[in-house]
């Protein structure tokens, strides 16, 4: 249960000027003019890209800022403004409107986590290598088709969903492109979390372009997969200088 919970606007305009800022710092100076279009995703490693259009002549210009970028910058800006942080709380960047959130949560959030896996020895496994984050519930599935179904019923919402690659029926490539496909789903834009253990480099990046959030290889340590479903939330590591 989240004891509290505080959430922090930044508006289009003081969400740019926080990335500016912390553009400077790390050597990315972002032009002082309005850009042509920024794409802010958390849930993705590459959260923000802010372009902007070319001179004559030229050709446009892409800044690209990761999820702990978003989040460093939207800190330092806290600290700049002199706005007080919570010590000891978890620190998640979100989409709102044309800009930006930073929420800040005291006590424990219970999650909500859908497996898909047609083996159910693997989804005990899944199951019993969550247990570190305590989640608030578990939905499985066990193919694309019925993960789907279940999605689009309207009666769950989880927060991550864990999906396997290959599976009979219907595989996690084709669970995600009709997930991404369907808009009227309230869960189309859920992170997925793809687990497989083909290690190829084109398949990853196949799978990502179709909408996956990650691509994990199994075997994966429990510590390891709880981490990467806390990151998809949008939640970021500090792990630069202020």
């Amino acid at each position: 249960m989240i004891l509290e919970r505080r959430v922090l606007v930044f508006p289009r305009a003081d969400f740019l000027d926080a990335i500016r800022r912390y553009g400077e710092r790390v050597g990315k100076f972002l032009p002082d003019a309005a850009p042509d279009n920024i794409s802010f995703d958390p849930s993705q490693d590459v959260a923000l890209t802010v372009t902007f259009a070319a001179a004559r002549g030229g050709v446009a210009t892409r800044y690209t800022f990761s999820r702990e970028d978003v989040g460093q910058a939207l800190t330092n800006h806290c600290r700049e403004s002199k706005v007080p942080l919570p010590k000891g709380a978890i620190k998640q960047v979100e989409k709102y409107k044309d800009g930006a959130a930073l929420t800040m949560q005291m006590g424990e959030a219970g999650l909500h986590i859908m497996v898909v896996d047609d083996q159910q020895v693997v989804r005990n496994i899944i199951r019993k290598s969550l247990s570190k984050a305590n989640p608030s519930q578990i939905t499985e599935a066990a193919n694309g088709k019925e993960a789907l179904d279940l999605l689009r019923q309207g009666d769950i919402y989880p927060d991550v969903i864990l999906c396997d690659l290959y599976m009979e029926t219907m595989g996690g490539d084709e669970f995600l492109r009709q997930l991404r496909a369907d808009k009227s789903n309230r869960n189309s834009r859920k992170p997925v979390l793809i687990l497989t253990g083909d290690k190829s480099e084109q398949v990853h990046e196949a799978i990502r372009q179709m909408g996956a959030s990650k691509v994990l290889t199994k075997p994966i340590a429990p510590d390891e997969l709880i981490r990467q479903i806390m990151l998809v939330r949008g939640h970021f590591e500090l792990n630069k200088p202020s």
